[in-house]
């Protein structure tokens, strides 16, 4: 594909020079420039011209004149009045396209014909400036808001400076697919605007403003809607308009690096959509699975793994890395590290690393002697330090690079679970779309908690292959910033409650459960009364599902910033122990 990319400043924080120089050190070949930036910017349009032509980018758009059809005929005049000043300004821009939004106002009159009139109008108003009108259906339009509807008055204006905008948000949050697109030309598709979101239950105008995301940070079918477009013939820019709280306040050059990235993996997508089209990177890894732990060396490491059951398997050949192991639960230790990191499993693994380098992930900066795995590293916007190391016996095998002791025993714990991670607010987005186009993860339905300061919101992500959990936490609460990376390591083992007796005996500390715990879980899961009683001994907490259950206990806070939580799976239970979240938070909340 040769679609310019772009990106409208609505989207960057700032002012519009500070967004001009963003959008264009991010490597942007336009942009749309949004009304009321243009209106609050000292710069007239003629020079906002002039250093875009100095920056590298075009002016693609001039947006939104609102609330132009479906008007009084006696307020119209005004209407046109206000359109041709708007329509001079978008020239002076050097603009050649101007966005006209369907009309919100209660008052708006419900009259295709009448709509179509009023376009067909502004219409002549904008070619006797070299212009083109892109119209818009609004998603909380009053009576305009399905791309169909707006497709239908610009039919019936029937000018050629009257085109139809798609917006893929507006589409998809009313439910409307690519089948929305069928028999629109590509030449009467005046713009492309992009944007991605969760699925929420909201109103759809707060979802809009509060809740869009770059492709690949939500949920929506956006690569479906802009590969139909494409297919229809339409060869203008490819452009990110996206609104959210998270823009608004994150430094413009962050976003604009990270919306950048969004486009390169649209395009991507958008590639492997389409037969003997050329993808822009290698694709998602087939298989996940979790390698191992690593930790910054220190003795208080070494003390607390021997008390987990942690005994030295190994050392690294060439580094001052030690490998600790307990069952199939892998840990290294490293003298060079400073926070938390996570191995993983994904073939092939310079793929995987070309991968992130094609999306500009950043790299870890790792040296490395020759005969040494490649085991690349990637850094996760959370902060996290994630290396990839190809499946046991082969080349690219971390265990490989290890003096190791033969075989492992098959008592112990069954391997490292899930890696519980906090991200900042403003991150999260980022982070979503580390896990979905880096390595493939799926995100399991938001959740939310209740904190003992405010509120904790958490998502569960995991490949269609492989057994790599990361559950991503956000915190909000009003009292002092929380920790972020690493804050919850899980191990999984076989028999709970006889790890528990070890890890106690041992002088592992482990979180203590009030009794109203156990009294509410035998009113509300009406558990035998002797069982209770021994996960009270245990202070182990406890959950079902309808395919098993969960047994699991939680250590307090370490002094390495994480808590570790040991658990056994029985059945099928798939979940994470959702219905005591609120009891571990308390017991872990900082007093």
């Amino acid at each position: 594909m040769t679609l310019r990319r772009s990106i409208a400043t609505v989207s960057l924080s700032g002012v519009l020079a500070d967004k001009l120089d963003a959008a264009a050190a991010a490597g942007f070949d336009g942009i749309e420039v949004f009304d009321n930036d243009l209106v609050a910017s000292p710069l007239s349009p003629a020079e906002v011209a002039a250093r875009c032509a100095d920056l590298g980018l075009r002016v693609e758009l001039f947006q939104p004149v609102r609330d132009v059809e479906g008007v009084a005929p006696s307020d119209f005049p005004a209407v046109v009045r206000r359109v041709a000043r708007k329509l001079d300004v978008a020239a002076a821009l050097g603009a050649p396209a101007v966005l006209l939004c369907s009309n919100v106002q209660p008052d708006a009159i419900d009259d295709p014909d009448l709509s179509a009139a009023q376009l067909a109008t502004l219409g002549d108003l904008a070619a006797e400036r070299g212009l083109v009108l892109a119209f818009e259906a609004l998603a909380w339009g009053r009576h305009v808001h399905r791309v169909g509807q707006a497709w239908d008055i610009v039919q019936r204006a029937a000018h050629p400076a009257v085109t139809l905008a798609v917006d893929t948000f507006h589409m998809l949050s009313r439910g409307d697919g690519p089948e929305a697109l069928e028999g629109v030309p590509g030449d009467r598709i005046g713009f492309l605007q992009v944007a991605d979101a969760p699925l929420l239950d909201m109103d759809v105008l707060e979802w809009s403003r509060h809740h869009r995301c770059f492709p690949g940070q939500g949920t929506m079918d956006v690569s479906g809607v802009v590969d139909a477009v494409i297919r229809s013939g339409y060869d203008g820019p490819l452009s990110l308009e996206v609104f959210s709280d998270v823009v608004r306040e994150a430094p413009a050059g962050e976003t604009a690096r990270d919306a950048l990235r969004s486009l390169v993996f649209l395009e991507d997508e958008l590639a492997r959509l389409r037969p003997g089209g050329t993808p822009l990177a290698p694709a998602v890894p087939e298989r996940a699975d979790a390698a191992f732990l690593e930790l910054p060396a220190g003795p208080a490491t070494d003390d607390l793994l021997v008390r987990l059951g942690f005994t030295l398997a190994g050392w690294h050949r060439h580094k001052p890395v030690a490998w600790w192991r307990n069952g199939s639960a892998d840990v290294l230790v490293n003298a060079a590290a400073t926070e938390p990191a996570l191995g993983i499993v994904a073939s092939p693994v310079a793929q995987v690393a070309e991968r992130a380098e094609a999306l500009l992930w950043p790299s870890v900066a790792v040296s490395r002697t020759p005969g040494d795995s490649l085991l690349p590293g990637i850094t996760s916007p959370a902060g996290v330090p994630v290396f990839v190391s190809a499946p046991a016996g082969e080349e690219d095998d971390w265990q490989r690079d290890f003096a190791a002791a033969p075989g492992r025993s098959p008592e112990g714990w069954v391997g490292l679970d899930h890696l519980g991670v906090a991200v900042p607010a403003g991150r999260l987005n980022e982070e979503v779309a580390f896990l979905r186009t880096l390595l493939g993860l799926e995100p399991a339905p938001l959740e939310e908690f209740i904190d003992p300061h405010g509120r904790i919101r958490s998502r569960a992500f995991r490949p269609a292959k492989g057994e790599l959990r990361v559950v991503v936490n956000v915190a909000e609460v009003a009292d002092a910033p929380r920790p972020t990376g690493v804050v919850q390591v899980a191990f999984g083992c076989t028999d709970l409650l006889a790890e528990v007796r070890r890890l106690r005996a041992a002088g592992v500390p482990l979180m203590a459960v009030p009794d109203n715990y156990y009294v509410d879980l035998e009113a509300r899961l009406d558990l035998d009364a002797a069982f209770v009683a021994t996960l009270r001994e245990h202070g182990a907490l406890y959950d079902r599902s309808a395919q098993g259950e969960l047994l699991h206990a939680y250590t307090p806070v370490l002094p390495q910033g994480f808590c570790i939580e040991l658990l056994e799976r029985r059945g099928g239970y798939d979940g994470y122990g959702a219905a005591n979240t609120h009891v571990r938070l308390a017991a872990q909340s900082p007093r």
